[in-house]
């Protein structure tokens, strides 16, 4: 079997926050060890809690809302290797199916998945003999312990505070006409809201500024686009973007790569898991 290719993370941070939106071409399981606030995803806003797995699909729009002491351990894998890792019988790439769920743990359970993160991260490919095949068994006992628990998930219940409440038909909006013009006076007036009042809403319940969302929802949409073919200026143009050179500017800016070497690094599958 061919190296599979992952990416572990243990958080620990004092005055942790997560200051911008993000999204990436693979899954993320997401296992809080403390409860340090809560998760926007999907234009909804989850609490994000300890005993709670979380499982973050491809493409996702997400933010964590959290501020101060975080710990967590963060698992990054594309469905790739997921499919390296399958078989007939058990198709672990089922993961990759949803684009955001989390199951609650049981003590025990939140104990037995803590075990295995921590044994895949003792269970490092250091070049030694057999330290891969370690490492793939330690990865192998940790999804076939939370892929059932995660299968049979969904997202449950999101927070409808009444700050939220005010801005989901904005968030609605936006989603719908990512490709036409948008401004903050055009927003406003649709909603029959001053600008103010509208920017001072939106960070209050998401946590990041209306045009921060228009933004990085409009590159999302161009990396969908860009996977299934179309042109780097189709992509652009379908997205929201007037002017291409503006496009991919900001593609570069909020990916690392421009557009056309993000569609040519896709279809040949060597995307590097961060």
């Amino acid at each position: 079997m061919q190296n599979v290719e992952f990416h572990l993370e243990l958080n620990h941070n004092a005055t942790w926050n997560m200051s911008r939106l993000h999204f990436h071409d693979h899954c993320e399981l997401l296992l809080p060890l403390v409860s340090p606030g809560n998760i926007f995803v999907n234009d909804q806003v989850y609490p994000l809690r300890r005993g709670t797995l979380y499982l973050i699909g491809e493409n996702t729009l997400h933010r964590t809302m959290a501020e101060g002491f975080h710990a967590r351990y963060v698992l990054h894998i594309n469905k790739k290797s997921l499919a390296q890792l399958s078989t007939p019988q058990t198709d672990l790439t089922q993961l990759c199916s949803a684009s955001f769920r989390r199951s609650e743990l049981k003590s025990g359970a939140m104990t037995e998945i803590i075990e295995l993160f921590q044994a895949l991260e003792r269970n490092k490919n250091d070049g030694s003999f057999g330290s891969d095949m370690r490492q793939t068994i330690a990865l192998l006992q940790l999804l076939m312990r939370v892929a059932p628990l995660l299968n049979m998930a969904d997202a449950g219940e999101s927070i409808h505070n009444k700050d939220f409440l005010r801005v989901a038909p904005i968030l609605d909006y936006i989603r719908d006409n990512l490709s036409e013009p948008l401004t903050l006076d055009q927003i406003a007036g649709q909603f029959y809201i001053s600008k103010h009042y509208l920017c001072r809403v939106f960070k209050a319940a998401t946590g990041f500024s209306v045009m921060e969302y228009i933004i990085y929802s409009r590159v999302l949409k161009a990396r969908r686009l860009l996977q299934e073919g179309v042109s780097v200026q189709q992509a652009g143009e379908l997205s929201g973007f007037s002017d291409n050179s503006h496009f991919i500017r900001t593609f570069g800016h909020l990916t690392g790569l421009t557009p056309g070497k993000y569609a040519k690094e896709y279809q040949s599958g060597e995307q590097v898991l961060i």
